[in-house]
């Protein structure tokens, strides 16, 4: 019961970080795009130039964090149906 639980924090966690870097570029990238701002690369555009400034860490641990909890929620689902098979060839 524990390991879907320490699955389901982690995916929380994730969203939280993604969650926050999205909204921290969202509010930056209207810094870029205002009178005086300091610009922004047009390869990017506006919200990738903002994004890549914020920081590609938090979307790297919040991506890795995902993949982390999707595992352990996996690996714990196959776990208990392996169980269940057991008992119910006893």
């Amino acid at each position: 019961m524990k390991n879907p639980i320490v699955g389901l924090l982690f995916l929380l966690v994730s969203s939280i970080i993604y969650g926050s870097a999205l909204i921290s570029a969202s509010v930056y990238s209207r810094v870029l795009a205002s009178d005086g701002g300091p610009g922004w690369d047009t390869r990017y555009g506006i919200f990738g130039t903002a994004l890549v400034e914020v920081g590609t860490v938090p979307i790297i641990l919040a991506i890795s964090f995902g993949i982390i909890g999707v595992t352990i929620i996996v690996l714990s689902v196959k776990e208990r149906s392996d169980v269940a098979k057991c008992v119910n060839q006893q």
